[in-house]
């Protein structure tokens, strides 16, 4: 038996590759698809003909239970002697409730579960899980695996824009007055650079003559680490816009020190609510 794994949940944006090179448990949060689950494509293909042919196109979500939980726990339980989950921020989400409740069922066995907020979402709690990996890998012992975890929250971000707030304002968690002032700005091509801060999501920078969302992104994500000279690494999430994504991927790559890890298509739980065509750039100062 191996003395530690990894766990945490589908919001992370974790690649295919990496879920199985590290062996990562991993929870999936629940969506009520209602009545575009019939429509063909992906989430968020899925949104945009239900509202051009004028179905209802609200996706609701839920947090994974607590059953998901204790069923994933129990079973990697059985593949190492403790585990180490990190959760979508708490601050975003009830998933990081459900792990803990789960955690309580478990018995003596509660004591080999460690679960840690990672006051993040999409690829930067994908970085935190990678990362946590990597040391499990090394051999590191379970305070240092958690005291790293603890330092990396710090050094890992999160910054985003959204195509079209009428997604924002579907999903409800935007109050009307915010909603009506997000399309006035969206009728005259300004744009809004959001960010993570602390566990929730706050404006960065208000960008005119948006065209795309690939290049504002570029721009602020340069001026928030030109004074680094620490290498960094990037995931690029993105809401069925594979173009954008891979537009801000070239652009990225002619910055020195900085490395592309992989572009992955958002998780549900996040991407329903921010919409299609979102793009995401997750980085970790290394």
């Amino acid at each position: 038996m191996k003395k530690i794994g990894i766990t945490t949940e589908s919001a992370a944006d974790l690649s295919e590759e990496l879920i199985k090179k590290y062996n990562i448990g991993i929870v999936n949060f629940k969506a009520n698809l209602e009545k575009i689950k019939d429509i063909p494509g992906n989430i968020f293909n899925k949104m945009r003909i239900a509202e051009e042919k004028g179905i209802e196109s609200v996706v609701k979500t839920s947090q994974p239970s607590i059953a998901q939980y204790l069923d994933l726990f129990k079973k990697k339980l059985e593949e190492f002697e403790e585990i180490v989950h990190i959760s979508v921020s708490l601050k975003v989400s009830g998933a990081y409730n459900s792990a803990m409740q789960a955690k309580k069922f478990l018995g003596k066995q509660s004591e080999k579960i460690h679960i840690l907020d990672s006051e993040k979402a999409s690829g930067a709690q994908a970085f935190l899980a990678l990362k946590a990996a990597e040391d499990i890998e090394k051999g590191l012992d379970l305070k240092e695996i958690i005291d790293n975890f603890n330092k990396r929250i710090k050094e890992t971000f999160i910054i985003f824009m959204y195509d079209d707030p009428k997604w924002l304002k579907a999903g409800g968690r935007f109050p009307k007055i915010a909603q009506v002032g997000l399309q006035k700005m969206k009728d005259f091509n300004i744009g809004i650079v959001m960010r993570e801060k602390g566990g929730v999501i706050k404006p960065m920078a208000i960008k005119k003559n948006v065209k795309n969302l690939a290049d504002p992104l570029f721009d602020e994500f340069k001026k928030f680490t030109k004074d680094t000279k620490k290498k960094i690494s990037i995931i690029i999430s993105h809401a069925d816009n594979i173009k954008e994504a891979n537009d801000l991927k070239q652009k990225l790559e002619t910055l020195e020190n900085t490395k592309v890890l992989y572009i992955s298509l958002m998780d549900i739980v996040l991407g329903a609510h921010a919409g299609p065509n979102t793009l995401v750039l997750n980085f970790i100062y290394e």
